[in-house]
């Protein structure tokens, strides 16, 4: 059941709206919030407004740097609830005794929260576990809250201060906290993150996830692997243990990067509490919080990370665009300067002290000022980097994330199934500049005779020559042909991967066709290039 199918009653609406409204007038709102009176107001409203200000930290596209950092402290810290509470929201998510599932549960509480509990139980087979179990009514508080919010919100403004108001996507915001309270309270959710995730594991030595048991799981009770270790940032204990924190924190930075890059599918929140060292094994815990890419975002991200590494700017505004929407009135020229210079003055740096969670804030700063917001999955991964970072440098402070996401990137470009994408997208890319550049002559030249015949006016008089139609047709011969020579080689080069039969030299012959082809067009441009330039040169006419 989703958060915000459940039904409200006007008058339960009425008590909450008013409840709302009285702690809004005690911290004084409308005379401006502090970072500080903020978090203490979202405190006051309830677990909703909690999970606002937490999801509301990452988003400094929206919210200043102060605000986010501020958000940052709220933590859910709510009174336990008693242990026959949990067995009776056992026995209802069941719909039979809890006994029938367990051999025992553990009254003590490993942790509680604004929207479940969890403890340590056994089950009938005597294998021990973890229980996440959800508190009562949570659903239906945060459906009222998010229903408000709808109807307050849609004129509201937050204010940011007594001096400036700062006015929110409300569409976009709301959009991400109805998804992340629908993963927060269904249980469900998290379970196939949990069952997806495990599977994944299996490609990355020394990393795994809690086993999740569906069995006796639902949208109300989740069951998980019990998981025993330390804590990554016990650094005390490790170290005492024998472990190198150096290497830790290499594998972790690498297995990030393999979840967003190369799987699109990563944790959200890798603070220290969620990450635990168990033998020679890093285990990544509660996957209540993912982010997913799309094939398209992690070519974007990737490109955005390389643009940083190679100081493109050009690169890095194209993919900014590319993972972002626009709202407002948007400076391409100023973007890019903008872009530049940040970069520019990273330029000279050497790598150990760039900080990369204080270049992405700064992008994000700059993107704020031209009215572009981040996808909300890119947003999940900007917070997650720059909680990876900040992790490192309690752990491993001789660790530079950018460094190791330097190494990381130009390791997969050279990966050969990376590579072999690359040549087919270039491959589509001249054939579709192939095709637009065959029909560009006829419209040119349609163009130029709409010009002539005035159909088409501009500001001043045009008047086109037939050596400058010439001129221009066959300027645009030779670049299709360039272009036509530019596919056949790399289309020949991506043929000469397969087995395609039949073969010469162990080459296929499609290919050494292709190879020819491309050979005899690219020396016929160059030719009649040169031949052309030697006319005009000479003041020759061509016949």
């Amino acid at each position: 059941m989703h958060v915000t199918q459940v039904s409200l009653s006007d008058k339960t609406s009425g008590r909450r709206m008013r409840e709302i409204l009285g702690v809004m007038r005690k911290y004084k709102v409308m005379q401006g919030l502090t970072p500080e009176k903020a978090v203490q107001m979202l405190e006051a409203l309830g677990p909703t407004y909690v999970k606002i200000g937490q999801l509301a930290s990452s988003r400094s596209d929206l919210l200043p740097r102060e605000y986010c950092e501020a958000f940052e402290q709220l933590q859910d810290d709510v009174t336990p609830m008693p242990f026959d509470t949990v067995l009776e929201c056992m026995d209802r998510a069941y719909g039979h005794s809890w006994k029938q599932v367990f051999l025992a549960v553990d009254p003590e509480p490993l942790g509680a929260a604004s929207i479940a509990q969890v403890h340590k139980a056994v089950l009938l087979d005597g294998t021990p576990v973890a229980v996440k179990v959800r508190r009562p009514g949570i659903v239906a508080q945060m459906a009222e809250d998010i229903t408000l919010m709808k109807r307050a919100l849609a004129t509201a403004e937050f204010v940011a201060s007594a001096h400036e108001t700062v006015w929110m996507n409300l569409d976009n915001f709301i959009e991400v906290l109805e998804k992340t309270t629908d993963n927060e309270t269904n249980f469900t959710i998290e379970l196939e993150n949990l069952t997806r995730f495990h599977k994944e594991c299996a490609n990355w030595p020394g990393i795994t996830c809690p086993v999740p048991y569906p069995h006796a799981s639902n949208d109300a009770v989740l069951v998980m692997e019990y998981v025993q270790g330390t804590q990554i940032n016990d650094v005390a204990r490790l170290q005492a243990d024998g472990y190198n924190m150096d290497v830790l924190a290499d594998r972790i930075i690498q297995n990030y990067l393999t979840q967003v890059m190369s799987v699109g599918f990563f944790h959200a929140d890798p603070h220290p509490g969620n990450i635990i060292v168990r033998g020679d094994q890093i285990v990544w815990i509660d996957l209540g919080m993912t982010g997913q890419l799309t094939a398209s975002e992690r070519q974007q991200v990737g490109r955005m990370m390389r643009s940083v590494v190679t100081d493109n700017a050009y690169d890095l505004m194209q993919a900014v665009l590319s993972i972002s929407r626009r709202h407002g009135e948007l400076d391409y020229g100023e973007l890019l300067s903008q872009l530049s210079s940040l970069l520019d003055k990273y330029g000279s740096a050497d790598l150990d002290d760039i900080n990369i969670g204080t270049v992405l804030g700064e992008i994000v700063e700059v993107m704020r000022g031209q009215s572009l917001i981040m996808m909300p999955a890119v947003t999940m991964l900007v917070r997650g980097v720059v909680t990876i970072e900040g992790l490192m440098e309690n752990i491993s402070p001789s660790t530079n994330v950018l460094e190791v996401l330097s190494t990381h990137v130009m390791r997969q470009s050279l990966d050969p199934e990376h590579v072999k994408k690359r040549i087919a997208d270039l491959f589509m890319a001249a054939t579709e500049s192939t095709e637009a550049l065959a029909k560009l002559p006829y419209q040119v030249s349609d163009t130029l005779e709409m010009l002539d015949r005035g159909e088409l006016r501009v500001k001043g008089d045009v008047k086109v020559s037939e050596d400058a139609l010439a001129t221009i047709y066959a300027s645009v011969g030779r670049a299709s042909l360039a272009l036509i020579s530019m596919g056949l080689f790399i289309g020949s080069s991506i043929l000469c991967t397969t087995n395609m039969e039949p073969r010469f030299l162990e080459v296929p012959i499609l290919g050494v066709l292709g190879y020819v082809g491309a050979f005899v067009l690219g020396i016929y441009v160059i030719f009649v290039t040169l031949k052309s330039r030697h006319r005009t040169k000479n003041n020759l006419k061509a016949d």
